[in-house]
């Protein structure tokens, strides 16, 4: 069987990144599956792999995508949430092609939070034309149940947890007793105003424990770096307590994440992240006023989920912070339950594909332990 991944791959984002990294290393760990398409922005994939092939759709002429449509049994949506909306006129001209060939289409992996429940139903034909559909959070779940009737809809394992062993070497044996060293991962589209505002909230930490602020960029492409929004932080933070990163490969920003002693972050995978690893962290992101990817994964490894959210421009409480220190453990329980459940769900989904003469039932199936 020959699949194609498609996803927000090609724009230097640590979660997009890894997750390509861990698909990649289990399909073609599959002896049914002999050749593995990447369509992604840029050739900055390297891989030894042979079953691999990287396609720069940039590249790409409207025949070379069709040649390697064509060679393809099975169509793979995975991760990315809000990129499906920019991408819906593609999506929909692939499912089309398909269809129309008698190949699958499926989306992996998935959360709906950047979908209003009316969206579901009138516009999102994109998701309705897909064989599978396979949520990584039960509201995203839910969503899909009851908006998208007519799709085959599963609740499994985010797919960062597929492969949860790489993460053990970077795992710290010792417990920090201060706060030292606090990592933050901000929005490359914030500007001057939350800047200033977090610098505020940042300031009290640093005068108390003399900390060092790491500014951590999740995403680094040209038009969506994190850093523009990091270094207008930095004008407003002591230059002996704040420290600006950047990455080459994803395992970089793994690495630099693990030697912090809190997290505070605005992006989804350095919120996972910071789990995976056993590193005290806050999510901040609009959760009260709109559905939140951050919100919906810390609500799903019940690991102090009230204490572990911050709104918008919310103020920062030192003494929050401290008892949120003190009290988190790394998730263990949840992280192996996630990978074993987003395993499974990968594995119903390419057993999909061998049923493609069987008429699929509507009824959704859910994947819990």
């Amino acid at each position: 069987m020959n699949i194609i991944l498609m996803g927000y791959y090609g724009f230097k984002n640590v979660g997009d990144d890894l997750c390509i990294q861990e698909l990649i290393k289990y399909f073609s760990g599959k002896e049914v599956i002999t050749k593995i398409f990447v369509f992604c922005e840029d050739n900055s994939y390297e891989t030894m792999n042979s079953k691999v092939v990287f396609c720069n759709t940039r590249k790409l002429s409207t025949i070379q995508k069709a040649s390697i449509l064509f060679q393809s049994d099975y169509l793979i949506w995975s991760g990315s949430t809000y990129n499906l909306k920019e991408n819906s006129g593609k999506l929909l001209m692939a499912q089309k092609f398909a269809k129309m060939t008698g190949k699958r289409f499926s989306y992996i992996g998935v959360g709906l939070e950047s979908f209003k429940s009316e969206e579901l139903e009138t516009k999102a034909k994109f998701l309705k034309n897909a064989d599978v559909l396979y949520l990584r959070d039960k509201n995203s779940y839910e969503l899909a149940v009851s908006k998208l009737k007519s799709v085959k809809s599963y609740l499994g394992g985010y797919l960062a947890f597929l492969n949860v062993d790489g993460y053990d070497k970077f795992i710290r044996s010792d417990c920090s007793s201060q706060l030292k060293n606090i990592s933050f991962t901000g929005n490359f589209w914030w500007g001057e105003g939350r800047a200033e505002f977090y610098s505020q909230q940042l300031l009290p930490l640093i005068e108390k424990f003399n900390s060092v602020i790491h500014l951590l960029p999740a995403q680094l492409c040209v038009e969506r770096n994190d850093n523009k929004f990091h270094k207008l932080l930095k004008n407003y933070l002591p230059d002996e307590n704040c420290k600006l990163h950047s990455w080459n490969q994803p395992q970089d920003f793994v690495e630099i994440l693990s030697q912090m002693d809190f997290h505070f972050g605005n992006r989804l995978h350095s919120i996972i992240l910071a789990d995976l690893l056993g590193i005290p962290n806050v999510g901040i992101d609009e959760y009260i006023s709109k559905n939140s990817k951050i919100k919906n994964y810390i609500d799903k490894t019940e690991m102090l989920p009230l204490q572990r959210m911050l709104n918008f421009m919310e103020p920062i409480h030192i003494c929050a912070i401290e008892q949120i220190f003190h009290e988190y453990q790394r998730p263990s329980k949840f992280i192996l339950n996630e990978s074993k459940t987003a395993k499974e769900s990968v594995d119903l989904v390419l057993q999909e594909r061998s049923q493609t003469s069987v008429a699929i039932s509507p009824v959704p199936v859910e994947l819990r332990s």
